[in-house]
């Protein structure tokens, strides 16, 4: 029974990190045929656009395939938005491993260490912070989050409070096997998964790490989009439909919004997965401790 439910758990952490972003992308890369009639786009402009002219042999095909062989059509859309999942997982962890060495390993800290420059000459250190001060750091608080958040590409492995149970798991790995474990995050987020799984210790590790992976694969889903929507309404800006203009700032605004959306939640969820690794650890560590003192 415990076969099948982790089995029926894998096949879930397929669809929710592989199936639904790959189907998402591929509607968005197939929506713009919603804002254009592509019956009135000439072969010539077609012939003259990739993507107009992708698009255009896309609709003809989509509406005689789906007519005749609705369910082939399904089956290879599934199969398609699979191997586009793989394909969007793979290139969201290039995309911000490169953003995370360009911002906050290399501009974010140069930015902040001119930051501190300029306000140290506005307010020396020795100087008693005035009321104006203190009102206009907590008035600019909200925007300094926002910004954090905005330019931050990697987030904490766990939350700063959980260093003392990390560093206690480290010392009674040390105490009862006489081995120097590797400190490392990576480390103890393996041996912890390793443990939770061989003694059947309940975690929401696995869920926050699919969550983890949606999100961050969904993130580059939309910061594509804002790039192809703006190419898109730029070469096809004589065929929109006029409902579509109409429409336009809410098509744009859309996925500036949800980028930055999963842009935070996915930072978010590294954090709760490493913070669980370390709480589930500590728990099976300290289990017969616990159980005692009940």
């Amino acid at each position: 029974m415990n076969d099948f439910f982790s089995k029926l758990e894998n096949f879930l952490f397929d669809i929710l990190g592989l199936i639904l972003p790959g189907a998402i992308f591929l509607l968005i890369l197939l929506s713009p045929i919603l804002f254009i009639d592509m019956t009135n786009v000439p072969d010539s402009i077609a012939a003259s656009s990739i993507l107009l002219s992708a698009l255009k042999t896309i609709s003809n095909i989509l509406k005689d395939y789906w007519s005749h062989y609705p369910k082939s059509a399904v089956t290879i859309a599934t199969i398609l938005a699979y191997l586009m999942g793989h394909a969007v997982k793979v290139f969201s962890r290039i995309k911000y491993e490169f953003l995370t060495a360009f911002f906050d390993e290399t501009l974010n800290k140069a930015v902040l260490r001119l930051y501190n420059k300029g306000k140290n000459r506005l307010f020396p250190a020795k100087t008693p912070p005035s009321k104006t001060y203190l009102r206009l750091k907590a008035l600019f608080k909200p925007v300094k989050i926002f910004i954090g958040h905005l330019f931050t590409f990697s987030a904490p492995d766990y939350f700063p409070n959980d260093e003392t149970l990390r560093q206690k798991c480290l010392d009674q790995f040390k105490t009862k096997l006489s081995v120097d474990f590797p400190a490392d995050d990576r480390s103890l987020n393996k041996i912890s998964g390793v443990i939770a799984s061989q003694e059947s210790v309940k975690t929401l590790g696995p869920f926050f790490l699919a969550k983890y992976n949606l999100y961050r694969s969904l993130s580059l889903i939309f910061l594509f989009t804002i790039v192809y929507y703006i190419y898109f309404f730029k070469v096809a800006a004589a065929y929109i439909t006029p409902a579509s203009h109409e429409i336009s700032c809410l098509i744009f605004i859309s996925p500036v919004i949800l980028w930055f959306t999963f842009h935070v939640k996915y930072k978010r969820y590294w954090t709760l997965y490493g913070d669980e690794r370390i709480m589930s650890l500590f728990y099976f560590l300290n289990k017969k401790t616990l159980n005692e003192g009940r």
